[in-house]
């Protein structure tokens, strides 16, 4: 299924990211000129202009000491490795500092993808609703959110005989709802269902059938095949394998001493002078800096449960 459109509810917390250590675009050595001509897109607006966002605080602290300079905001959710740049779609867009220091300019970035949080979704009620929050968003592939389901417990949604419920998903695909349990769901709103495990439904899944999970979260959800999941499981199996594999195991001493290399070591007892090392309390600590600028106001009110309870409806 995909994911909602349209404009977020409410703004994620975000981090600034210096574009460039030799200025905005078109800047010459001195920097532009304080209120001069937009640097910026077609979306590019000057402060003062109709459509500029006011930074926070912190934007502005990070400005004074990066002049001439585009700060980017970044989506909290995007989670790449250390020094690596992030995408496009994870910038709600930039701010421009001109050569003191002042934030002159706002772009909004058009191809920024919202993700839960600037949705205003509930939090996740499971690793698995998590996920699947964050493929609706494309935050995720979806071969991680089948590796993530592959040997979840899941709420299996049943019909009025008992058996497994089957329903259509938004493309014509015939497909048994599974929603993530948690205490937090009133049980009076949520369709018959039972728990079990994904292999265990997997055995009683229907020729022809694949897996809907629905957010118990948000109004998304995400379409499953079969071959899929038996796939990612065998994955998951894999990957248990090679790592007991790979755990170290001490190699036996020789008999008659301690293994070769440290027989001719000291008895640390015996040595002189032996340094005091610090206590705790005497170890330097590093200044850190929080993960970048905090958010905004949060959404006014959690949204609606989402789709289990409609399961029940089809």
């Amino acid at each position: 299924m995909t994911s909602p459109s349209g404009t977020p509810d409410h703004e994620p917390e975000n981090t600034a990211e210096a574009d460039s250590a030799d200025g905005p675009v078109g800047a010459g050595p001195g920097g532009p000129p304080p209120g001069g001509p937009v640097q910026g897109g077609p979306s590019a607006v000057l402060r003062g202009q109709p459509g500029f966002r006011e930074p926070p605080e912190d934007y502005v602290k990070a400005a004074k000491t990066a002049p001439n300079h585009w700060l980017s905001v970044i989506d909290r959710h995007w989670n790449g490795d250390e020094g690596e740049p992030a995408p496009t779609w994870a910038s709600l867009g930039r701010w421009r500092s001109d050569e003191n220091g002042e934030i002159v300019e706002w772009e909004v970035n058009t191809d920024y993808r919202p993700s839960p949080d600037a949705h205003g979704w509930a939090p996740p009620v499971s690793p698995v609703d998590a996920a699947v929050q964050l493929v609706a968003t494309g935050y995720a592939s979806e071969d991680v959110f089948a590796l993530m389901l592959a040997d979840a417990e899941v709420a299996v949604c049943l019909d009025e005989n008992g058996g497994l419920a089957v329903t259509d998903a938004e493309d014509g695909t015939e497909a048994v709802p599974v929603f993530s349990p948690s205490p937090e769901l009133e049980d009076d709103r949520l369709p018959p269902h039972e728990v079990m495990s994904v292999p265990a439904l997997l055995d009683r899944l229907p020729e022809g059938k694949e897996v809907l999970f629905l957010s118990s979260s948000a109004p998304v959800g995400q379409l499953v095949t079969a071959g899929s999941l038996r796939e990612a499981k065998s994955d998951l199996e894999r990957y248990e394998a090679e790592e007991a594999a790979d755990v170290w195991s001490t190699p036996p001493a020789p008999s008659g001493g301690s293994p070769e290399g440290f027989a001719d070591l000291p008895d640390l007892g015996s040595v002189e002078g032996w340094p005091d090392f610090p206590t705790d309390a005497q170890w330097p600590t590093d200044e850190t800096v929080e993960g970048g600028p905090g958010s905004g106001d949060g959404p006014a009110g959690r949204p609606e449960r989402p789709g289990p309870a409609a399961a029940g409806e089809n």
